[in-house]
This record gives structure tokens, C-alpha cells and sequence, in this order.
């Protein structure tokens, strides 16, 4: 990626002014929410609305002209019908606000005469030198720097947890908003949300390329249409891989009729599915079969510390549980090892006559009743060498007890190298505050046991990859 466009990048995501072009003070326009979720939510520094038609927006001076507002703006949002883009274009250029998220759409998406109007939007970008997130999307997010710049209603999720390390980029609006607003209700930060839009300028690889260097962001998540550059964007996945940047990402428009649908949603093109999973596979790409698992495996990856290898020692409140997991683990290419003898001999002592020490360990209704026993068991998976990983299968344990054994599951994470993972079945209403209390201390639950193993598999065989087992891009080496 050149200079100019990661500059460009950089003001989209750390602007320090707005011009706000289209503002308005109706809340049932997007110009009017996008101000209004942007006041909200705190944004730090000069905000400057633009309408012809107003002289005070939500409480803000109004300008008139583009041509009007002070020097030294760092980005425009345009949120203008379409057939206002091209002067607000040249009005920008001639300001110095070489940076543009246009939300308008009516482009590439609509068909042959929209096709035609992108190209000319792009000509026209490149006349004046600047630079386009969009048209066709919903907004930047970056909660580092409390910038939400975004019309989306997923603006309105309460207590929106702040400053994560989980970037999403989005070919879909919608989708994309979607999602953002269940990933915040579970208490999962995001550092930036990327709605890409058309891509007629700014495109995926090139946001991969500047996340790959931001220090707020750990992992990216991607939620894929198509590509309009593979070999631009094939650099920017080995360049992620290289700087250790997981890449998660769920390919829309597998099947023919999907690759269809997606060319009249943004005017991409879709592509063969096969062909995308054979890059994925050589950059080291986790490529999810469902959209949830996006974040699902994203949260994995801020979990996990450290993979040595497949050994997995699994604790559970219920023996039909241990099976399940058994069973999981097994298919998805773990080990159960037995427990080592000293692990055994300690873990006798805690459990009933009728218990039975091995791996997987059903602890029995009778262990979780003295939480301080079940922390003990834990705690001695955590020091077994000959266990790597180990994965906790809680059912139906409600409050006060589900409190109790979460906050010994956060202080035996923040206390231990190895990683645990966590699978919760009763119904959260049962167990309130103990999720929250996993949630607040960035330990992920899984709704079922095979989503938990699931999200171990991906993440383990991208770290034993790293370290050698197999060399992603030379294929060479063993595993």
C-alpha cells in the first residue's frame, strides 16, 4: 500500500476534525442520527456540520459551503444523495480534506448505469488526490478514540464496551451492524469497524495492510464478498501473517447463486469459492463456516496464551458433558492424555467414593457445591505437564455459586500461562452475574461444547503452524 493511502487510512480511523456534509437536525434522517451518535458517544475533537439550508444543527454552528469551513480538516463524512457526490468532491479537495467516507449509494450496487457512475467517482478521486471509504456503507468505529462514525442503529447498544482489539471489516452494511451490536451486548470490544461499502477507491486489502501495523488491533475479522485485486490483496495477507495479525473471515457467495447475489449487493465479484479457501489456507487465513464464528474464534485468540500442542484436559459438571466433548476433541484432532499420577493422587482427595479420576473428569453435582474443591481441580489440570489446554463444561451451575466459580476462573487465567476455555450451558438469566463477570475479564462463553472445541481447533493449528509445525507459505514441514 503507498504512503498517501495509508495516510488517508489513518485519518479515516484517527481524525482529528469532521466535516460532517449533509448534517441535519431530523433523527429520522441518517445525517441527523450520524451527528447525533457521534455527540453521544464523546468524539473528542471539532465536529463541523455542513447544510446549506441551517445556521445551528443539534446544537452545533451550521455552515453553509464546504468553501466555509476552517483549514486542517482531517476527514469528511458525506452523507449527500448521489448526485451531489461530485461537487462535494471538488469542494473538499479545494478545502484540503483529502479523506472521505461517502455513505450514498446508488453505485456500482444498482447496475450497469450505477457501474458507470463509480468509475467516474473514481476518475474523479484520482484527479483531485483524495482518497474514498465507500460510497454504499454504514460508517467508521473506533472506539480507542471514541469515533463513531456510523448511522447505524447498532450506534444505540448499551454500554458499548470500549478500546478492544478485535478490528472488523465488512463488505455489508447491514450485516456488519448486525453484528457489531450483539458482539458489544456480550461485552466484546472492537478497536475499528470498517463498513467498506462498494470499495470503489479504499478496499479490504488495503485496510488489512494499515491494520497489520495499528497497535490497537490484535485480530481482524473480515466478512468477505469478493475482491477486486488479488495480488494486492494476497500481499496483504501474508503481511498480517507476518506480523502475527490473525485474520478471521467468512467468505460470502459460495455456491453460484450466492456469487450472483453478491454482484448485485456492492458490484463485487464473488469469484470460486475454491480458489479463495486455497489462499486462506497458504496465508494462514482462518476461513469460518458461520458468521458467528467470526467473533467466536476472534475471542479464542484474546484467550488463548500460549499452544504447546493438542493435548487437552477437559473438567465437566456432568458425565453425558465429558462425552460430548470427548467425542469433539477427538474428531477435531486432540489428545486426551491421562492425567499425570500426581494429578491423579491429589484429585482423589477431593472427590466423592463414587468418583472417577480421568481425563475427561466429570466432577459430579457433589464438587460444584464447594466451589473451592472445583477451583483445586483446575488448578491442578493447570500444573499437569501433561495437559496443554484444558476446557471447562459448566451445565447447569446458577447463582450464587456460578459467581463463586467465575471468579475463580478469572483468577486462575490471570495467574496461569496455560488456557482454559469455557463452555456454559443454563440459560444466562440463571447465571447473571457470573457471566458477566467472565465477559468483563475478556474470557469468552460458548453456548455449546462443540463450539468451544470448534474455536480451539482453528486457533491451536494457526499458533502450532507459526511455530513450525507446518511453514504456511512454503507448505514445507511436517505437522
Amino acid at each position: 500500500m503507498n504512503d498517501d493511502k495509508m495516510i488517508a487510512i489513518q485519518k479515516l480511523l484517527y481524525p482529528k476534525s469532521i466535516a460532517l456534509i449533509g448534517a441535519t437536525n431530523n433523527p429520522k434522517k441518517s445525517g441527523g442520527r450520524l451527528l447525533a451518535y457521534l455527540t453521544k458517544h464523546r468524539y473528542p475533537h471539532e465536529i463541523y456540520p455542513v447544510n446549506p439550508n441551517e445556521t445551528v444543527v443539534q446544537g452545533r454552528k451550521c455552515y453553509k459551503t464546504i468553501g466555509e469551513l476552517p483549514e486542517g480538516i482531517d476527514l469528511a463524512l458525506v452523507i449527500v444523495p448521489r448526485n451531489l457526490i461530485f461537487s462535494v468532491m471538488e469542494d473538499c479537495s479545494t478545502k484540503g480534506i483529502k479523506t472521505l467516507v461517502i455513505y450514498s449509494s446508488g453505485f456500482a450496487e444498482v447496475g450497469e448505469e450505477g457501474e458507470i457512475l463509480q468509475e467516474q467517482l473514481v476518475r474523479k478521486a484520482n484527479e483531485l488526490g483524495i482518497h474514498i471509504c465507500g460510497p454504499n456503507g454504514i460508517g467508521i468505529v473506533n472506539t480507542t478514540e471514541n469515533f463513531f462514525g456510523s448511522f447505524s442503529m447498532a450506534m444505540e447498544t448499551p454500554d458499548i464496551p470500549m478500546a478492544g482489539r478485535i478490528a472488523f471489516v465488512t463488505q455489508s452494511g447491514a450485516i456488519g451492524g448486525g453484528m457489531l451490536s450483539r458482539i458489544w451486548t456480550e461485552n466484546t470490544a472492537t478497536s475499528h469497524f470498517i463498513s467498506s461499502g462498494n470499495e470503489a477507491d479504499l478496499d479490504t486489502a488495503d485496510y488489512i495492510s494499515y491494520l497489520a501495523d495499528d497497535p490497537n488491533t490484535e485480530v481482524i475479522c473480515l466478512y468477505l464478498e469478493g475482491i477486486k485485486d488479488g495480488k494486492k490483496f494476497i500481499k496483504a495477507l501474508k503481511k498480517a501473517y507476518e506480523k502475527e495479525k490473525p485474520i478471521i473471515v467468512y467468505k460470502n457467495g459460495k455456491t453460484l447463486l450466492g456469487q450472483k447475489a453478491v454482484k448485485s449487493h456492492t458490484g463485487s465479484l464473488a469469484g470460486d469459492f475454491q480458489i479463495y479457501e486455497a489462499v486462506f489456507k497458504q496465508y494462514g487465513v482462518i476461513s469460518v463456516r458461520e458468521i458467528e464464528q467470526l467473533f467466536d474464534v476472534a475471542r479464542t485468540f484474546l484467550t488463548i496464551k500460549d499452544i504447546k500442542g493438542k493435548n487437552v484436559g477437559i473438567v465437566s459438571t456432568s458425565g453425558g458433558a465429558c462425552t460430548i466433548l470427548a467425542d469433539s476433541c477427538i474428531n477435531s484432532g486432540f489428545q486426551l492424555p491421562p492425567f499425570s499420577p500426581e494429578t491423579e493422587v491429589e484429585m482423589n482427595k477431593l472427590i466423592p467414593e463414587f468418583g472417577v479420576v480421568q481425563n475427561p473428569f466429570d466432577t459430579t453435582a457433589h464438587i460444584v457445591n464447594q466451589p473451592e474443591n472445583f477451583r483445586k481441580v483446575i488448578e491442578l489440570l493447570l500444573n499437569d505437564p501433561n495437559i496443554d489446554t484444558i476446557v471447562i463444561m459448566l451445565t447447569t451451575v446458577g447463582e450464587p455459586i456460578a459467581s463463586l466459580v467465575a471468579e475463580d476462573i478469572v483468577q486462575l487465567v490471570k495467574s496461569h500461562k496455560k488456557s482454559i476455555l469455557v463452555s456454559w450451558l443454563v440459560s444466562e438469566a440463571l447465571a447473571k452475574n457470573g457471566f458477566q463477570i467472565l465477559r468483563k475479564n475478556g474470557i469468552p462463553i460458548f453456548s455449546s461444547p462443540e463450539k468451544a472445541v470448534t474455536c480451539l481447533s482453528y486457533v491451536s493449528d494457526y499458533y502450532l503452524k507459526k511455530k513450525g509445525k507446518v511453514d504456511l507459505i512454503s507448505g514445507k514441514g511436517s505437522y
